[in-house]
């Protein structure tokens, strides 16, 4: 099945959809940045998704202009439209195709990050990451208090491989930091069974 995946377009259901931010997709479009950085600060949100780092708007944009693996997570509404529901996004690469890691992170917002749709849009990220762009291994770091980040990586497969001390700054000190992992050759066999199972568009 693995070698039947590609094109950003398939990662998605009947309800859900995982946008690249690139050239070509619905979501690459003016504000989209500005709108994804919103919803954070909103929910004041921006410094435990950044494990610490209080982004400015400006800094926000400038990461993700840089880094160019920002994916937009959708919900596909009545009308066929795609309303953002959070992101994700891989850093720091090392390796070479077949032994390549990356860190990843992940965010969502409008209440979403407890429900269904959260989970299972992840898992089309993940498989995205893992086919598309030819991840191995993903390494995941969260504040050591993150606990609804721990169990929501968790119940997607990650396992807990370290806790670092004294790794980010929280609230004018230093705290330890968690490392979740996670495996391309353990997560696809399970995404597939997932995915035949589910409602296409």
């Amino acid at each position: 099945m693995e070698n039947e995946m590609h094109g950003w377009q398939w990662y998605g259901t009947k309800h859900l959809q995982v946008c690249p931010y690139m050239n070509g997709v619905p979501v690459y479009r003016d504000g989209m940045l500005p709108y994804l950085y919103t919803q954070l600060r909103q929910e004041n949100h921006v410094a435990i998704t950044f494990c610490g780092q209080n982004k400015t708007q400006d800094e926000f944009v400038s990461y993700f202009d840089r880094i160019k693996t920002l994916q937009v997570l959708c919900r596909v509404e009545n009308d066929k439209n795609l309303k953002p529901i959070g992101f994700s996004w891989l850093d720091s690469p090392i390796g070479i195709d077949g032994a390549r890691m990356v860190r990843a992170g992940m965010a969502f917002f409008g209440g979403s990050a407890k429900t269904k749709d959260a989970r299972d849009v992840s898992r089309l990220a993940l498989a995205y990451a893992f086919i598309d762009l030819k991840i191995d291994v993903l390494h995941g770091y969260e504040l050591i208090h993150n606990i609804p980040a721990r169990n929501f990586s968790a119940r997607l497969g990650a396992k807990q491989i370290a806790i670092v001390p004294n790794c980010f700054y929280w609230e004018g000190k230093l705290v330890a930091g968690r490392v979740m992992e996670l495996k391309k050759e353990d997560y696809l066999p399970k995404f597939n069974e997932w995915f035949e199972k589910q409602e296409k568009p």
